[in-house]
């Protein structure tokens, strides 16, 4: 009985140990870096704005440039397969932006 509860301490101890440690050298909030959504590494720097205000980011190991928590939404793979269809029979740009709702830029 006691080497159980001499082996329960144990662990006990060493859990708060290691949620000390951990709360001691996380990353503040203010200064956490973001993953790379392509590759997931942290290793990423501040790169200027977008026209929105949103901060971006750029991925030192890939290059790619993101932002975190983006607002604008992705086309998705049907529309965009409308798109080419509309395109090809040659309707103009501003009716094949009035029906499927994608920006004129878009296009």
């Amino acid at each position: 009985m006691t080497n159980i509860l001499t082996l329960l301490f144990f662990v006990l101890t060493q859990l708060t140990v290691e949620q000390q440690l951990t709360e001691k050298y996380a990353p503040s909030k203010t200064n956490f870096k973001q993953p790379c959504p392509s590759c997931g590494s942290y290793h990423t720097i501040k790169n200027g704005s977008a026209h929105h205000g949103k901060p971006k980011n750029q991925c030192k190991d890939w290059g790619r440039q993101f932002v975190i928590n983006p607002s604008q939404k992705k086309v998705s793979e049907e529309t965009k397969q409308l798109i080419d269809r509309l395109l090809l029979e040659r309707i103009s740009l501003r009716g094949i932006e009035r029906v499927t709702g994608v920006s004129w830029s878009w296009l």
